[in-house]
């Protein structure tokens, strides 16, 4: 392993996610998990160890305040800050990517498009269903608050919302009936019916009432 390589790929991987987040209006979006990129950082800092080992051997078997013996203790320091180093970034990367995920939640509902659920590893996607089941729990009615915390960060002021159509998106059942989603249609609709399809842009808002 040549030191010169030594927190490469780290620094590669938190240059990957904070460049998403300058490249994109959105605190909520994400990039494709890395596997690759973090498996070959697990890699290293596997390495490091086994370097480290080996070193720790060595070491014993050295005269005291020797020079070889400073030299060896400082390698072993080396291999252990690169490992720190190593673990640190992907911290970052995955608490940067966690923040995200819950935001999707908050932004999307429980429900992932296909082209953000495949920007997530297997993990990933287990981590988002399991909090949005405790968000649910949280915001429920048997075992919550009994108030959807999604709608609006402040109250409404009224229980439905003109939108308009972007696209054409069919016919859709509402509480209130039957409504043919056409685009530039302009409709009036519950609150809490028409926010996920304004999340998922097919419907935009008119007004804050």
């Amino acid at each position: 392993m040549s030191s010169t390589s030594f927190g490469k790929k780290a620094t590669e991987l938190v240059k990957e996610i904070a460049s998403s987040v300058e490249s994109s209006a959105s605190p909520s979006s994400i990039p494709p998990y890395n596997d690759e990129l973090v498996r070959s950082i697990l890699e290293e800092v596997k390495a490091h160890n086994q370097e480290s080992r080996s070193l720790l051997k060595k070491l014993k078997q050295v005269p005291e305040e020797s020079e070889e013996k400073k030299g060896i203790t400082a390698a072993i320091q080396t291999h252990h800050h690169s490992i720190l180093r190593n673990k640190k970034a992907l911290m970052i990367y995955l608490n940067e990517r966690m923040k995200r995920i819950q935001s999707l939640r908050w932004t999307l509902g429980v429900g992932l498009p296909d082209s953000i659920s495949e920007n997530l590893s297997h993990s990933e996607r287990d981590y988002f269903t399991g909090y949005s089941k405790i968000l649910n729990k949280y915001m429920g009615k048997k075992e919550g608050i009994n108030m959807n915390l999604i709608l609006d960060r402040d109250p409404p002021k009224e229980h439905k919302v003109q939108v308009r159509c972007t696209k054409d998106h069919g016919v859709i059942y509402f509480k209130d009936g039957v409504v043919d989603l056409k685009k530039d249609s302009v409709h009036l609709l519950r609150r809490e019916e028409a926010q996920p399809l304004i999340s998922e842009g097919v419907l935009e808002k008119l007004d804050d009432t």
